[in-house]
């Protein structure tokens, strides 16, 4: 009875003896795809990179006739101007108020220092800027020359406006304010305290003289 009964489950059943197979050429042909999708989003966004470089660099868009050779750096870089600084960031603000170093020429964002100095140093900032990697080479006369004007700059006082490359000093500028605010308040918030201490001071003295032990101020 039994051996009928599995008879007939075995006719209506499933057949999961043979081994499964697989169609490879669809997976393939799905992998290619794949693989193209990919690479058609990566040379899009590389061809949208090179065009905004080439959108930035003034050789290409006939500003000058000629690159110029690489120039040494006629500025002094602050790079510790905003540390320490308390700083909200939300998915609304703009990318120069952003945490890190923001370069106006290249309009990007480098999170730390070494970053920023290597974009400034690199090959693309500079091509922005007109200038190839090549320096120019220096003669006797150069050196001697430079050599006074550094004994010129040595007595004069740093210029007060020398801040980042490519920093926006309107930014600068507000961080500046609010600091200042926020020490004008510190200030207020002190001469206050002072005020009231006094107050307290006079009343004792007060209380002191009129025969009595205090008003009772809860301050100590």
């Amino acid at each position: 009875m039994a051996d009928k009964q599995l008879a007939k489950k075995g006719k209506s059943g499933v057949d999961n003896t043979f081994r499964r197979t697989w169609d490879k050429e669809d997976f393939a042909e799905k992998a290619a795809k794949r693989e193209r999708e990919e690479k058609d989003v990566e040379e899009s966004a590389l061809d949208a990179k090179k065009r905004r470089r080439l959108e930035r660099d003034p050789l290409h868009q006939g500003l000058i006739v000629e690159r110029a050779k690489l120039k040494p750096r006629g500025y002094q870089l602050d790079l510790s101007s905003r540390l320490g600084k308390t700083q909200v960031v939300t998915n609304s603000t703009p990318l120069n108020q952003q945490a890190g170093y923001y370069c106006n020429v290249c309009e990007c964002i480098l999170r730390d220092s070494q970053s920023y100095l290597d974009h400034i140093d690199g090959k693309y900032h500079n091509r922005a800027l007109g200038m190839t990697m090549t320096v120019e080479k220096s003669t006797a006369d150069d050196v001697r020359k430079k050599f006074e004007e550094l004994k010129k700059d040595k007595d004069q006082p740093m210029p007060v406006d020398s801040v980042l490359d490519g920093f926006d000093r309107k930014v600068l500028e507000a961080q500046e304010q609010e600091e200042r605010e926020r020490q004008q308040k510190k200030d207020r918030k002190r001469d206050r305290q002072r005020d009231e201490e006094e107050q307290y001071e006079v009343d004792d003295e007060m209380a002191l003289a009129l025969g009595f032990g205090g008003f009772g101020s809860s301050k100590r």
